[in-house]
């Protein structure tokens, strides 16, 4: 976690560690929507600390549009609640539901990670973008024998499938957000359809 020392734009958009932010900063670029300020607010855990830390950051009082994004992990309606409960910790307006800008100023909007109610995470979006590329009959076989071979049990099968995808691309070593950036994703998939509409809202 990096706390800004200045906020420059009236759009911020707050994101689940530097993977996402790279990722982020990627589907902006993409769409494009310059004017959004993207800052990675660490681990679920650091986003009460620092959303009170961020409201005292030089150039808040200009910012209309706030913006926040999290996995959900093993419970999307959990996570969007902490995200509620740290908002209202930093004495900030809280949406009353993923995706529904708040009423207030700056107007809040929170978007969890694969969809509204699925658990999951961005890995989760990632892997549908692929499922029908002929690639994907190879991971497929990849897994099945690791897993009748060598008896290991992948714990965490999206991020997992989203890495062996990428050892696939021209730089496999690179991380899924900069993956972004270098036009390994269709950000154009259908998949991303939460994505895009939650970045509309914001900077509506």
């Amino acid at each position: 976690m990096v706390m800004p020392t200045k906020i420059k734009s009236n759009v911020q958009l707050l994101v689940e560690g530097n993977d996402q932010r790279n990722f982020f900063e990627g589907f902006c670029q993409h769409l494009p929507l310059s004017h959004i300020e993207i800052h990675d607010f660490g681990g679920v855990a650091e986003l009460r600390k620092f959303l009170a830390a961020f409201r005292m950051t030089p150039g808040f009082q200009s910012v209309t549009n706030l913006g926040i994004i999290r996995d959900a992990e093993q419970d999307a309606t959990s996570a969007f609640q902490s995200v509620q409960s740290a908002l209202r910790n930093a004495d900030l307006d809280a949406p009353d539901l993923p995706r529904k800008p708040s009423a207030g100023k700056p107007s809040t909007i929170v978007l969890i990670l694969p969809e509204d109610d699925k658990s999951g995470m961005l890995e989760s979006l990632l892997c549908k973008t692929f499922v029908n590329e002929p690639v994907n009959t190879c991971i497929d076989a990849f897994f099945k024998c690791v897993k009748a071979q060598a008896k290991v049990n992948i714990k965490r099968p999206e991020k997992a499938r989203v890495h062996a995808y990428l050892s696939t691309k021209e730089d496999p070593h690179l991380s899924v957000g900069v993956a972004a950036k270098r036009g390994y994703w269709n950000l154009n998939h259908d998949s991303f359809s939460y994505i895009r509409d939650f970045l509309a809202k914001l900077t509506s």
